[in-house]
């Protein structure tokens, strides 16, 4: 502060000082002096003049002055430094000055500008100047610069001072500080300011000012974006007041840079929020109208919007969290994608946009080039600069992930507050939407599942029905909704049976089972229920929902199938299940009482001749109208079972004498004794019964019944129609023909079963013209066995196709071995049974045995019973058609056994008829067969068919038919079967002899 101080004195006055002390010049001058008089060499000093500038700067007066010390007058003149000067000047006789310096006592305060000389009379003077004013002047001015700097550094506002004339600009430190750079840093330059305004706000800013420099008005406002130094933008107010000269020009404008981003951000925040309530309310709004997809998409294009994005994707993550599925892109993205891409690819394969799933939480990347090698973005894919992802956590895992990128600017928290907001709510649509669609499936499925659906409160109180429950219950919803369910309560179920319900809903929140109900009518019907208790969020009860089904018809169906398991379906008697669940509980009931139990075995005789013949549909009848005799001619007590197609047992409890059961068998065998007259058809059907006694037979049911079919075979064998009781040698016959079943399959398997050819012979001449090849068992006998004892068997154990195809087999062999000459005139005969007949592939069967040997098609002749004509006629006639076409000879064996009709006959290409032997045997004692045999001749020749006798076995049988001209006959009378090579000697003996 000193050395801007200069002292007013004028040039020389050191000189004028110098000399005798002119008292009167020091009078005149405007400035203080004073004169001292050293005392005590120099310790102290005593005025000897002062002049009226000191009076009045000093406020002394002169005459109170002098003569007095300086030490007494100023008391902190010593302190003040001014005695040191006047010591040193005394000594040195060299002039100083002193100041300027502040003085101050209880009387004066002030500041001096002391210059002290050495008078040549050895005083000392001291000419001063007071200063104070001037030392005010420029310490407030000190001070105003001050307060100034300190005021424009704790200032949060920047201050600009533009002289528009110079073209300078001044730019406060916190200008700059604004801008994140320190003083130094930025030059005070107009284009300090310029070059940093955003892109947006320059040509608006500019023009504004211009306007502004051009028609001034108090005050500048502009708001505006400058750049920060991180490289992001804040928002400013400028505000500024002109200067202007004479003419009304702005010369200079003075202001302040006030901060408002926060502001500013604050404002933009409210509006983004607004957007962003505006984007959720559309996206709620139009949600139920459109597609998940759809509301994806839209959720995507604001997401892009609100953060200002040209990116924008959104991914759903598998419940595995390993794989992510591309939902779809914003528009913009797809504009500026080169290639299309895969929807799913592991999370392993993504970069580090798929860090929010890794991390599970939002991720910003604002340097997204700077990720080399952890892009994660396949060739053709749009270029990310920055990127934000958010993704959206729901039961603990990763649902989806929504991101943006290439904003402008770099993102923020407030882009992941709102994205997060957004796709929060969009996964809630989401989570709606498809339970909205799983409740419309639900509800479509509620109202038409046939099972009725009942959901109540905890009350309980019906709170929704479906239409089955209407449709079941005849109630309908308004007559029910509020009600308790025990509306529907039958009554036929006691307290208990509820009470256990419940304990099992409460305990195991599920309940099912059968429960019998009440409908609107009246009416009681079963129902199968299930019920489910609901729970909410913490585990209570809410509701539950009761499932059931009419189960009125499986009821049924379970008493039929019960029946079914038990009776009979053609008859309607007990089946074999049932008849043995009877007959072991009379055996308990007969061990408790000691009596006794028969059963009776009954099997038709001649039924298959009945079901061959005329139809199973006519067998079935038949079936039924004898059980319902044999029923009715039983007692209330006993029991009668069909356990077979023609085989009936009958129970009989508390048997008093073997001679009661024989009268329940004749009884059984008179209803069926004389024949019986069935739609058109006179049928003489017989039985055959074994009986078995409890406990003399068997003590269990299989033994009884066992041992009661021994005896009814016994019965068959003794000439049917009649019955026998069991003994223990039929015991033998059974397991005889156990052992002969088995023996069978060995002679099958050994080539035992052969062909013995029994030959046909012209009436006319006595020429063998055919042989009919019959099956003969060679054992280890020296007789073969006869049709008769293995023949049934064969049929019982289902061998008798097996055994058919090894003697046609044979028989073809032998035929073509024997090399007879193309003129002889001779036929093979072969058997077809019923079931070979009914075979799907006969016709190929028989073409393909044929097929290999060389022998003539119309060498072989086959043989079928009446019945094939009856089973399936359209079918047989087709068949017989086919093997007729080929060549074969058909012939009907045992004609006149049957109930063939004559009509049928008529339809087939039949060659011959085969007159049974039982009316061969008895045409010369009964003129009635003898009728029968020449009404066949009469008929078969009328329709071109030759006829051939068996079991002649007299001559007369012979006469008899050469009369009735007969064609051919066979029989013992001319020859037995024999082997092959025995028939071919007796073929070629017969040949000679003709």
């Amino acid at each position: 502060m000193s050395k801007k101080s200069k002292s007013k004195l004028p040039r020389g006055i050191d000189h004028y000082l110098c000399e005798d002390y002119p008292q009167e010049l020091l009078h005149q001058l405007n400035f203080g002096v004073a004169v001292y008089q050293p005392v005590e060499n120099g310790r102290d000093f005593i005025f000897v003049d002062i002049n009226p500038a000191v009076e009045t700067t000093d406020r002394v007066e002169r005459t109170a002055l002098i003569g007095r010390r300086v030490t007494e007058v100023f008391p902190g003149v010593e302190e003040f430094g001014l005695l040191d000067v006047f010591r040193r000047v005394m000594e040195s006789g060299i002039s100083e000055t002193m100041g300027p310096t502040e003085y101050q006592d209880e009387r004066i305060r002030g500041w001096r500008m002391n210059h002290v000389y050495r008078l040549p009379c050895g005083y000392v003077t001291a000419v001063y100047e007071d200063i104070t004013k001037e030392i005010d002047n420029e310490r407030a001015l000190l001070a105003s610069e001050e307060r100034y700097r300190l005021l424009t550094e704790s200032s949060l506002d920047g201050i600009w001072d533009w002289d528009l004339v110079r073209n300078t600009l001044y730019l406060s430190p916190r200008w700059k500080m604004q801008l994140g750079y320190q003083d130094h840093e930025l030059e005070n330059h107009i284009d300090t300011w310029k070059d940093r305004l955003h892109p947006d706000d320059q040509a608006r800013v500019l023009e504004h000012l211009e306007q502004y420099l051009a028609s001034p008005l108090p005050i500048w406002r502009e708001e505006f974006r400058l750049k920060h130094k991180r490289g992001d933008y804040i928002w400013l107010m400028a505000r500024g007041s002109a200067v202007m000269n004479a003419e009304y020009r702005v010369v200079r404008i003075l202001g302040v840079h006030i901060d408002i981003n926060r502001r500013k951000q604050a404002e933009e925040t409210s509006a983004l929020i607004q957007r962003r309530l505006e984007a959720s309310l559309e996206l709620s709004k139009n949600a139920p109208s459109v597609t998940e997809r759809e509301i994806v998409q839209t959720a995507l294009e604001q997401a892009s919007s609100l953060t200002q994005s040209s990116v924008g994707y959104l991914h759903f993550v598998n419940d595995d969290q390993e794989t992510i599925e591309l939902v779809t892109w914003s528009k913009q993205t797809l504009l500026h994608c080169e290639a299309a891409f895969d929807s799913h690819y592991p999370l392993s394969k993504a970069g580090v946009w798929a860090d929010c799933v890794r991390t599970r939480k939002p991720q910003i990347h604002n340097d997204y080039q700077s990720m080399e090698g952890r892009k994660g973005y396949p060739e053709g894919h749009i270029h990310l600069l920055r990127h934000l992802s958010v993704p959206v956590i729901d039961g603990n895992k990763v649902r989806l992930v929504i991101g943006v990128g290439n904003k402008t600017e770099p993102y923020n928290d407030l882009d992941v507050q709102q994205i997060s907001l957004l796709v929060s709510d969009l996964w809630r649509l989401i989570e709606k939407k498809r339970s909205d669609e799983k409740l419309k499936q639900a509800a479509a499925v509620l109202e038409s599942t046939q099972e009725a659906v009942t959901i109540t409160d905890t009350v309980p109180r019906i709170v929704a029905i479906n239409r089955a429950f209407s449709e079941i219950t005849g109630y309908q919803e308004e007559e029910v909704l509020g009600c308790n369910p025990s509306v529907l309560k039958s009554g036929r179920h006691n307290q208990d049976f509820y009470r256990q319900m419940w304990d099992q809903l409460h305990n195991a929140g599920h309940w099912q089972g059968e429960i019998w109900n009440r409908r609107k009518s009246g009416e009681i019907y079963p129902e199968w229920l299930n019920i489910s208790a609901i729970h909410d969020d913490d585990g209570l009860t809410t509701h539950y929902v009761a499932v059931f089904s009419d189960i009125s018809a499986l009821k049924q169906s379970e008493q039929q199938l019960e029946r079914m398991a038990h009776y009979d379906p053609l008859t309607g008697l007990p089946n074999r299940i049932l008849l043995f669940s009877r007959i072991e509980h009379a055996l308990q009931r007969a061990r408790r009482s000691k009596n006794e139990v028969a059963l009776l075995f009954l099997d038709l005789d001649n039924f298959k001749v009945v079901n061959d013949s005329l139809g199973h549909p006519t067998g079935d009848k038949l079936l039924k109208l004898l059980a319902e005799r044999f029923a009715n001619r039983l007692r209330e007590e006993d029991t009668i079972a069909r356990i077979g197609g023609d085989e009936f047992v009958v129970l009989i409890e508390d048997v008093v004498t073997e001679s009661v059961v024989a009268d329940i068998a004749k009884a059984l065998l008179d209803e069926i004794k004389e024949p019986i007259q069935f739609e058109g058809h006179e049928l003489s059907v017989g039985a055959s019964v074994g009986i078995s006694i409890y406990p003399q037979n068997g003590e269990n049911a299989t033994d009884l019944i066992k041992n009661a079919d021994a005896a009814m075979y016994l019965a068959k064998d003794s000439g049917r129609n009649s019955f026998k009781f069991y003994t223990p040698k039929l015991t033998e016959e059974a397991q005889f023909r156990l052992r002969l079943e088995a023996d069978l399959h060995v002679a099958l398997q050994s080539d035992q079963i052969v062909p013995y050819y029994q030959p046909i012979v012209s009436v006319a001449d006595g020429s063998i013209v055919g042989a009919e090849a019959l099956a003969r068992w060679i054992g280890s006998g020296e007789e073969p066995l006869m049709p008769g004892r293995f023949i049934p068997v064969a049929e019982e154990s289902g061998l008798i196709d097996e055994i058919a195809a090894v003697i046609f087999q044979q028989a073809c062999i032998d035929l073509e071995s024997w090399q007879l000459p193309d003129h002889q005139s001779f036929r093979l005969a072969l058997n077809i049974s019923p079931h070979q007949f009914r075979g799907f592939r006969l016709v190929d069967e028989i073409t393909n045995k044929l097929s290999k040997f060389r022998i003539p098609v119309d060498r072989i002749e086959l043989e079928l019973t009446e019945s094939i004509l009856m089973q399936d006629t359209e079918q047989s006639m087709m068949k017989i058609r086919q093997l007729s076409e080929m060549g074969l000879t058909m012939t009907i064996d045992d004609f006149g056994t049957g109930y063939s009709s004559l009509a049928y006959l008529t339809r087939f290409p039949i060659d011959k008829l085969k007159i049974d032997r039982s009316f061969i045997q008895k045409i010369h004692a009964e003129d009635e067969n003898e009728v029968i045999v020449s009404t066949i001749h009469a008929m078969a020749h009328n329709l071109n068919m030759q006829v051939t006798a068996e079991g002649v076995e007299t001559a007369l049988q012979l006469a008899k038919l050469r009369n009735l001209g007969c064609d051919y006959y066979q029989g013992y009378f001319f020859s037995r079967p024999v082997p092959a090579n025995a028939f071919h000697r007796l073929l070629r003996d017969n040949a000679v002899k003709d």
